[in-house]
């Protein structure tokens, strides 16, 4: 089997769909990554207001593709620095954020072009399950670690799997136990989980044939009508903001907030 050559990957992805289908779920539509994205955007503003207060400005974003995330930290006036694996996404954030600082960086391999205990949040929104092999997670692991400051906190997306871990083309599904101990190696203490998803994503955790039969239906509708399509995502959209608060457990995607031990 050929290794997988994540940047050119993200290169090719990113010339091709610099949008949020791009850095989406690029088997579906632009209305359903639309609305899913406005669902992770509300769960990053609760988590964010909450675990960035009495914290100093200075965040940095993992991943940052499209700016999605750095949006989001705008509008609660960090001072943000992304770093991406993408030349294309950098020089699209560089120009569209001339405030920010962004670098082309490869997490997993390099080290970071980043201070020491500069940070006082690091974000990583759907990037970490993209890095296949363990070396490189615990890498990138170690990478965030260094650059946050004592007490700071690591909020990230992730499907924690209960099952044995699997791996895809571009993306590895790894086990909670195995971030458990990723995690503790690099010198993370676990907060919490939170859902990201219930509903509007691929129940990767499902522990019954229900979610992902529920899954397989939208998403398989509305492949076939357009019309439906525009329909079910947004009037899902208020159904996952309740299930996502009132649900301390996911069969989809979810975040774990983390915090430095130094």
């Amino acid at each position: 089997m050929a290794t997988f050559n994540a940047e050119q990957y993200w290169e090719n992805r990113l010339k091709q769909h610099y949008d949020l289908v791009g850095v989406g779920d690029i088997s579906l539509s632009e209305t359903y990554n639309r609305w899913s994205y406005k669902v992770t955007r509300q769960i990053l503003l609760r988590l964010f207001k909450k675990y960035s207060a009495g914290k100093t400005n200075n965040v940095l974003d993992v991943g940052s593709g499209t700016g999605f995330v750095i949006d989001v930290w705008k509008t609660l006036n960090k001072q943000a620095t992304g770093v991406d694996i993408s030349t294309t996404a950098v020089e699209n954030l560089r120009l569209r954020h001339p405030d920010y600082s962004f670098f082309r960086c490869d997490i997993g391999k390099e080290k970071l072009p980043l201070a020491q205990n500069s940070f006082s949040i690091c974000s990583a929104a759907s990037v970490l399950y993209h890095l296949v092999d363990d070396e490189s997670l615990q890498s990138a692991l170690n990478n965030i670690y260094n650059v946050l400051e004592k007490d700071g906190i690591f909020i990230f997306s992730e499907n924690f799997i209960h099952e044995k871990s699997f791996l895809t083309t571009h993306q590895k599904c790894r086990t909670l136990a195995e971030y458990e101990a990723a995690l503790q190696k690099s010198g993370f203490e676990i907060l919490g989980r939170v859902p990201n998803y219930v509903l509007m994503n691929e129940p990767m955790d499902a522990r019954t044939k229900l979610t992902p039969r529920i899954w397989n239906l939208l998403t398989h509708t509305s492949k076939k009508s357009g019309l439906f399509d525009k329909i079910i995502w947004p009037a899902l959209y208020p159904v996952e903001l309740l299930l996502t608060s009132v649900l301390k457990e996911s069969p989809a995607q979810e975040f774990m907030i983390c915090k430095v031990i130094k």
